[in-house]
C-alpha cells in the first residue's frame, strides 16, 4: 500500500466547560506495508511515491459483525415481505418448506450480503450457516466457497448452526460430520428448552461435541423470562465445567431484558466470570437487554446485524454503525464519551480512545484493517451515521474512495 497522508486521528479528550467534553484530533500520515501499520508520522518522506490522500477522513478500526446469516435470505434476489408467524417453531416449519428450492440462489445472495456489509466497513464476519435434516451440509458447502472467494476483503469464522434443533440434527450425525471440517470453527445451538425440549440433553450434546472437536460455541437463545434465565445459568455451568471460559457466546439472550437488576446481578457476575459474550441486534418492538447494565458488570456485548431481509425480518441495512447508533439512542448514550464508546460495540471492543481518553488505537504493528470515515470523531459518526466511508483490509482498499 505505502503512505496515506492527511489522515485524521483521535488523540484525546478535553473538557472545555463543566460537563462538556470534546474529542481532540490531529492529522497524521500512515505507512501501511505487509498488511500492517508500520509508521505513524507527522509528514511523509520526500522520496515517498504513490501517496494516497485521505483528505481528512477519520481513521477508525474496521467493523466486526459477530453474527450474520448469509444463507436462507431474500436480499440479493426477489423481494419478499415476512409471512406472519407466532413462534420460532412455526418459523422453522416455514423454513423447511423452502430450503431445498432456495439453495440454487444461496451463492448469489450470500455474495450480495457480503458486498453490502463490507461496503459499510466490516472486515470480519462470524457466519451462521444452517446444518439441518432438510438439506444436510449443502449450505455449508456453498457458503464455504463464497467466503473463500472473498478472503481478499474479509476474515471470517464459520458457524455450524442447527436451526431445526441440536438433538434432531445430531441424531442423524450431521453436526459430527460438519465439525470434522477444519473450516468450521464454531458450533451453534438454539433454544434448548422450547426447540429441543430437553435443556440438559441439548447442552450436553453441544458441549461434548465442541470439546471433542475443539470448537467454540454460539447459542441462539430466544426463550424469555425465567425459562431463558435458567438456560443462561445452565450454559454458564456447562462453560465452567468444560473449561470453556472465553469460548462461548450467547446470541439474543432476550431474557436478560425481562428481570430486575437485583435478579440479574448474580447472573451477570457469573457471565463475566465465565467470559461469555452477548450478541444483540438491539431489537425494536420488544424490550432490548440493557447494554449499559451488562457492560457495567463487565459483560462483553457485541451489536450485530443477524439477519437482513429474510423470512424472519424484512429489515436491515447491513450497517453496523447504524445498529450502534440505535443502541446509543435506545439507552440515552448521548454525550461525547458515551457516543464514542458505542463504537466498541461493533469493533470487538477496539476504540481509538480508552475509557479515560487515552490513545488506544492505532499503534505501530496494528493490522491494516481500517475504516476511514468523513466524520469529526467517533461520536460524530455514531450520532450522524456518516455515509462517506473507505474500507482498508489487510492494507489494501477494498471499498470506497476518498472524495
Amino acid at each position: 500500500m505505502g503512505w496515506i497522508k492527511n489522515v485524521l486521528l483521535e488523540i484525546g479528550r478535553e473538557e472545555i466547560a463543566k460537563d462538556t467534553v470534546v474529542t481532540k484530533t490531529k492529522q497524521v500520515c500512515l505507512l501501511i506495508q505487509d498488511g500492517e501499520i508500520k509508521e505513524i508520522a507527522a509528514v511523509i518522506p520526500e522520496a515517498a511515491n504513490d501517496v494516497i490522500d485521505a483528505k481528512g477522513y477519520l481513521a477508525l478500526p474496521s467493523l466486526v459483525d459477530n453474527h450474520i446469516h448469509l444463507d436462507k435470505g431474500h436480499y440479493g434476489g426477489k423481494w419478499h415481505a415476512v409471512v406472519p408467524m407466532h413462534s420460532v417453531a412455526e418459523r422453522i416449519v416455514e423454513e423447511r418448506g423452502f430450503l431445498r428450492e432456495a439453495l440454487a440462489e444461496t451463492s448469489q445472495k450470500a455474495q450480495a450480503l457480503i458486498d453490502l456489509i463490507t461496503s459499510k466497513g466490516a472486515t470480519f464476519l462470524r457466519v451462521q450457516t444452517n446444518v439441518d435434516p432438510v438439506i444436510g451440509l449443502e449450505n455449508i458447502t456453498v457458503i464455504k466457497k463464497v467466503l473463500e472467494q472473498n478472503k481478499h476483503k474479509i476474515n471470517y469464522e464459520l458457524v455450524v448452526f442447527p436451526q431445526h434443533g441440536t438433538v434432531i440434527t445430531e441424531e442423524i450425525g450431521l453436526l459430527t460430520k460438519a465439525l470434522e471440517d477444519d473450516a468450521v470453527t464454531v458450533l451453534g445451538g438454539v433454544d434448548p428448552a422450547t426447540l429441543d425440549g430437553d435443556i440438559e440433553k441439548s447442552l450436553k450434546i453441544t458441549f461434548d461435541l465442541a470439546t471433542k472437536y475443539k470448537k467454540e460455541i454460539d447459542i441462539h437463545l430466544h426463550d424469555r423470562g425465567t425459562l431463558g434465565l435458567f438456560e443462561i445459568k445452565r450454559i454458564i455451568d456447562y462453560t465452567i465445567a468444560n473449561n470453556m471460559q472465553g469460548k462461548v457466546q450467547i446470541s439474543h439472550a432476550f431474557s436478560l431484558a425481562d428481570a430486575s437488576e437485583d435478579v440479574l446481578r448474580p447472573i451477570l457476575k457469573r457471565l463475566k466470570e465465565a467470559n461469555i459474550a452477548i450478541n444483540t441486534t438491539v431489537p425494536l418492538g420488544t424490550k432490548a437487554l440493557s447494554i449499559p447494565l451488562l457492560e457495567s458488570h463487565g459483560v462483553k456485548v457485541n451489536v450485530i446485524n443477524d439477519n437482513i431481509n429474510d423470512h424472519w425480518s424484512p429489515f436491515g441495512s447491513g450497517d453496523l454503525i447504524e445498529r450502534a447508533s440505535r443502541a446509543a439512542e435506545c439507552f440515552s448514550m448521548t454525550d461525547e464519551v458515551s457516543l464514542s464508546r458505542a463504537l466498541g460495540l461493533v469493533t470487538n471492543g477496539v476504540t481509538p480512545l480508552d475509557q479515560e481518553g487515552n490513545l488506544a488505537w492505532p499503534k505501530v504493528g496494528d493490522k491494516g484493517d481500517i475504516l476511514f470515515v468523513k466524520a469529526e470523531s467517533s461520536a460524530h459518526l455514531i450520532g450522524r451515521v456518516c455515509p462517506e466511508r473507505v474500507v482498508l483490509f489487510d492494507g489494501e482498499i477494498v471499498s470506497g474512495e476518498f472524495k
